[in-house]
């Protein structure tokens, strides 16, 4: 049986902006969710997940928090200023609470790195987001995390989009500590961001996952991690999930823009996007550790396979 939905949730949702529950509880592990309707309209209901120290209610992960209240401010913004791309709109938000619309459709994927074989059209429509989002003319939340809350994200190696470069160049030396890639491939990726630092909005958490589909069009949820990225971060985020075709379609676009743009910068950018792609990679293996995966579990060897082959086109 479903778990039921938590009675305080419901009741906040409800008496915020009239919502209602339908079905049980959406799954997530940071958050708590609630897919129900609003004067007829379906829509999400998200909070931060509660925390239970010794049996009682604690204040929610400073880290999740944070985030969070990021989300609540990109939807405000979005809401102020839309963007051209496919997003959800948002209905009500408080401090604690967001209510957003449900866009129609099906995430492409399910699980986090899925080896999809995208069809074509869908890949297209996922490499146009990049240009969306650059031409956006509104502003995203700036303020850095509290320390406590920038400590855990370069420990853990999650998203900082108010530090660009450094979460990046920082991320690659502490994943060389915890030999998690080779040092000398982590020192040229390291050169290789530094060389070409190039930024630009993104949505900074581009997995399939996050991605709803529908028909030939799609949308993106989950803007938590949004803001300022080297330019090409959603573009190696994407290529870790994708199937070899598909992922040849990316390295494809990048060379044309390259060839359109920047021949003289052709190297340097070339090198930056296979460093971002380790270091997405060098992420997923850390993932796997903080979930105690065996080291002959097939998702870690498949990643140490393409690990391996990014590298070596890293030069």
């Amino acid at each position: 049986m479903p778990p039921a939905p938590d009675p305080s949730f419901v009741a906040a949702c409800g008496a915020l902006c009239g919502f209602r529950v339908i079905g049980a509880p959406l799954a997530a592990r940071k958050a708590q969710l609630l897919a129900g309707e609003v004067d007829g309209r379906p829509a999400i209901a998200k909070r931060v997940a509660p925390r239970f120290v010794d049996g009682c209610e604690a204040p929610p992960n400073p880290v999740w928090a944070w985030y969070f209240a990021r989300e609540v401010a990109i939807y405000r913004a979005f809401a102020a200023r839309p963007p051209v791309l496919r997003v959800p709109q948002l209905i009500a938000a408080t401090e604690e609470l967001l209510v957003i619309e449900r866009l129609p459709g099906e995430p492409v994927a399910r699980r986090r790195r899925p080896d999809a074989a995208c069809e074509p059209a869908v890949v297209a429509a996922l490499l146009a987001t990049g240009p969306a989002l650059a031409a956006w003319q509104g502003t995203l939340p700036a303020l850095p995390p509290p320390p406590d809350v920038r400590a855990q994200l370069r420990s853990r190696l999650l998203e900082d989009p108010t530090a660009p470069i450094t979460w990046i160049t920082s991320g690659l030396v502490r994943a060389a500590s915890r030999g998690l890639v080779d040092d000398e491939v982590a020192k040229r990726a390291v050169a290789a961001v530094e060389a070409y630092p190039a930024t630009a909005i993104r949505h900074g958490d581009l997995l399939l996952r996050n991605v709803i589909g529908d028909g030939d069009r799609i949308g993106l949820v989950d803007w938590e991690c949004a803001g300022t990225y080297v330019a090409d971060w959603d573009l190696a985020l994407l290529s870790t999930q994708l199937a070899p075709a598909a992922r040849a379609q990316i390295e494809a676009q990048i060379e044309a823009q390259i060839e359109a743009e920047l021949p003289a910068l052709a190297g340097d950018r070339r090198r930056a996007f296979f460093a971002l792609t380790v270091f997405a990679l060098v992420r997923e293996l850390a993932f796997l550790d903080a979930f105690r995966q065996p080291a002959d579990a097939p998702a870690r060897v498949a990643l140490r396979h393409e690990l391996a082959r990014v590298s070596a086109a890293l030069g």
